[in-house]
């Protein structure tokens, strides 16, 4: 009894126990990167070199979630070779041409946050392929190719 007192004085309050998800649209920047477990700084950073690394292409998603889930994969504990942060993948040394000082030079876009979230959710599903390298030339001869994605060719 006591139980549903409770219920139905939070119901009559308005407060609902049921929390809808956040569309992307609604969700502001410190929301995105609690999503994803990141801090605010490192989302912006992260965000800044996938849309550095993309085509530019406005309407080009999938080439920037691709991008997302290389150093989304590079990160993880399976490839301590790369770092074990987004933060340590992104300054190594020789890997991304877009960050000096721990800074992008390329500005985030709406486009490069909806990409970190959504390769986030693919890996999350289980559904991500283990991309670890791509470029703009072509593939790697010392790596196995996954797919031409968005101007840029991605390997395993």
């Amino acid at each position: 009894m006591n139980k549903l007192i409770t219920l139905l004085t939070i119901m009559s309050l308005g407060v609902s126990l049921i929390k809808a998800p956040l569309r992307f649209e609604d969700m502001t920047l410190e929301q995105r990167a609690e999503t994803v477990g990141l801090s605010v700084d490192e989302f912006v950073l992260f965000s800044g070199v996938v849309e550095a690394e993309s085509n530019r292409d406005p309407d080009d998603i999938e080439g920037r979630i691709y991008i997302a889930l290389t150093i989304w994969n590079r990160a993880s504990e399976e490839h301590p070779e790369f770092g074990n942060t987004i933060t340590a993948v992104l300054t190594q040394p020789g890997q991304f041409s877009t960050v000096r000082g721990g800074h992008s030079v390329t500005s985030r876009t709406e486009m490069s946050d909806r990409a970190i979230l959504e390769a986030y959710n693919l890996i999350q599903e289980g559904d991500a392929p283990e991309v670890l390298f791509f470029n703009c030339r072509g593939f790697f001869s010392w790596r196995e190719p996954y797919a031409l994605i968005g101007g840029n060719y991605f390997s395993l």
